[in-house]
């Protein structure tokens, strides 16, 4: 039976915090000549528990992208239903050292698990002994002894337009990843043609509007300006968001392909324009401005 090094969490952003225990747990798991693992649940729990309208930073697919880019080897999902949420401390104890093997455990300090969150770090000490497995604490990351990085302060910035912050926070862009689909054509028609994103209902955005990024296809980066949100001009249903990226050096159809857009820096807010004339016009102003970034 496989042997891990564990951490346990939603692993919702991998932001620096995230990804400081997830090197303690990789390099733990060469030392010891154990396989490393994270275990995470679907649904997040937050969605489970009813708020329903919870939008994850990132969607499972890109979390478990960015949990495997870290080193590590295999990831445990679980799911989280109404059995998994009444297990009491004991008994989640149980599946994590009995069931799934674990020697080593690495968590934050503060890390709490089963029903009501009963379960404390002192609690698992004491279980890991009787499988004789270990327990490890990682402190959290912050800058200049200011608040903990965290998710939430992620998503609150992004959410308040700080772009910069929450990628300094996170420890890379905030991307999105999803299959190029074909949309009206009519960036053709004004000369920007568009490669077209529609994420799932599930994927958090940040802020509408018009962001200079950079799209990752078959492993190179390309830049470009992308418009995140409803194009009021062009769209009157006003229901689905998408991601609309104009990239400045690429003409090769893309169609159903996966491509990772990264936000390196916002423009300006999404805006309707009394024409498509309007419309060119202050498109080509954003290219330009997302141009002058990347000089």
């Amino acid at each position: 039976m496989q042997s891990y090094v564990l951490t346990i969490g939603k692993f919702e952003g991998i932001h620096l915090g995230h990804q400081a225990l997830l090197a303690q747990v990789v390099n733990m798991a060469k030392s010891l000549g154990l396989a490393s693992a994270a275990m995470v649940f679907e649904p997040h729990p937050y969605i489970f528990f009813g708020n329903t309208s919870y939008k994850p930073l990132f969607t499972n697919n890109e979390r478990n992208h960015l949990l495997l880019a870290t080193g590590l080897e295999h990831i445990i999902s679980t799911q989280f239903d109404e059995s998994f949420a009444t297990l009491s401390p004991r008994d989640f104890s149980k599946k994590i050292f009995a069931e799934h093997n674990a020697k080593l455990v690495i968590v934050g300090e503060n890390y709490r698990f089963g029903k009501n969150r009963a379960g404390d770090i002192d609690f698992l000490r004491k279980e890991a002994d009787t499988h004789k497995a270990q327990v490890q604490t990682v402190l959290p990351v912050s800058f200049c002894r200011c608040e903990p990085i965290s998710t939430s302060t992620i998503r609150k910035l992004l959410s308040q337009n700080n772009l910069s912050e929450a990628n300094r926070q996170l420890g890379f862009p905030f991307f999105i990843i999803g299959t190029v689909t074909r949309g009206k054509q009519l960036g053709r028609t004004l000369n920007f043609p568009t490669i077209n994103i529609y994420p799932t209902e599930e994927k958090f955005l940040p802020m509408d509007g018009v962001y200079a990024t950079q799209t990752i296809i078959n492993g190179e980066k390309y830049n470009g300006v992308t418009n995140i949100g409803l194009r009021p001009t062009v769209d009157n249903s006003g229901s689905v968001r998408s991601v609309e990226t104009h990239l400045f050096n690429y003409t090769k159809d893309l169609y159903d392909q996966h491509v990772k857009t990264e936000l390196l820096e916002f423009i300006r807010p999404e805006q309707r324009f009394n024409s498509l004339d309007e419309l060119k016009a202050q498109i080509a102003l954003d290219a330009l401005s997302a141009q002058k970034f990347f000089m």
